[in-house]
């Protein structure tokens, strides 16, 4: 089925049209296959093709796609790229893990911050939900030196298309 979807693919492209149209190009691929494809994808796009990609593997979509339109129930849901379309989520808090020493005196100084929602502990790690994520940006390295801790990791658990998705279907 691979080869199949390469030579539907191709056969696409033999004209060399202004606007490709791609119904889950990548099903029946094997892992190779589907890093040519999405390379392919991309360098089109890089010449100033027009590449419109449907697809449910939202991973891929994220890992192919500079923009996105997300569709719910056959409404569009959202449009942009991903990391814009979380920030027009401002009600939602974002999630973020932090690993670091000393969990127990980061969390506590964290959640005296305006912008800390709640703190988990797990293990060396803290999970964070705020209201905004750059200034927790700001604040972590902060307390870090202040607690003398060694901050080794800081990274947003839901700005991925997945949980950008999943919070767009909870909406509905």
């Amino acid at each position: 089925k691979g080869m199949r979807q390469r030579a539907k693919v191709a056969a696409a492209r033999v004209t060399d049209p202004e606007v490709l149209i791609l119904d889950e190009p990548l099903n029946g691929t094997d892992p190779v296959q589907r890093a040519h494809l999405i390379t392919v994808f991309r360098r089109l796009a890089g010449e100033g093709k027009t590449v419109i990609v449907s697809s449910h593997v939202l991973s891929e979509v994220e890992r192919m796609a500079d923009r996105v339109l997300a569709v719910v129930d056959g409404r569009l849901a959202a449009a942009g790229d991903v990391a814009a379309i979380r920030r027009a989520m401002a009600d939602i808090p974002y999630r973020v893990r932090i690993d670091v020493g000393s969990t127990r005196r980061i969390a506590a100084a964290l959640l005296s911050e305006e912008v800390v929602g709640s703190v988990r502990v797990v293990g060396s790690r803290l999970h964070v939900e705020t209201t905004d994520l750059a200034a927790l940006g700001t604040i972590v390295p902060r307390i870090a030196r202040d607690t003398d801790a060694r901050l080794t990791g800081f990274e947003p658990e839901d700005e991925s298309l997945e949980s950008v998705f999943r919070y767009l279907v909870h909406r509905r």
